[in-house]
């Protein structure tokens, strides 16, 4: 859970950026919330009354007090989904790099939870150009195993 709170001292101390869409990774980067993500977050309406200027949020839960709250500033909030594997490319999108992996693409919420999101969450732009031509070591490999 985040309360509007915190992110209203985060964006006060200059922390976050109030013009920019704020992610869950943006969060997770400035300390309102600790560092373990299992399945998202949840922003609260505590310190509701803090926010006075419009902020854009992508959030994975929200509670009615706290839209309220931000679409009563002018801003909004918007409900995402991602699964196991979309959490770590958006927080840790290294994480692939490193291993060598290209990164996920973003998945469907399943049946169930398809009336409680708003849209698919979006995951980072790769690093690494997406081979489309196999490599003369690769064609070889395959001749072979033929």
């Amino acid at each position: 859970p985040c309360g509007l709170g915190k992110i209203a001292k985060l964006i006060n101390a200059g922390k976050i950026d109030s013009s920019e869409l704020i992610t869950m990774k943006t969060l997770k980067d400035t300390g309102a919330i600790g560092k373990q993500i299992k399945d998202g977050v949840r922003l609260m309406g505590r310190g509701a009354e803090q926010i006075k200027w419009p902020i854009h949020l992508e959030v994975s839960r929200v509670t009615v007090r706290a839209k309220e709250a931000v679409e009563a500033a002018g801003g909004s909030v918007r409900r995402v989904y991602y699964n196991k594997l979309g959490f770590r490319a958006l927080l840790k999108p290294e994480w692939f790099d490193k291993k060598g992996r290209l990164l996920p693409k973003a998945a469907r919420p399943p049946p169930k939870q398809r009336d409680k999101v708003d849209s698919i969450g979006r995951l980072p732009a790769p690093t690494k150009p997406i081979p489309f031509v196999l490599e003369e070591n690769d064609v070889a490999k395959m001749q072979v195993a033929a």
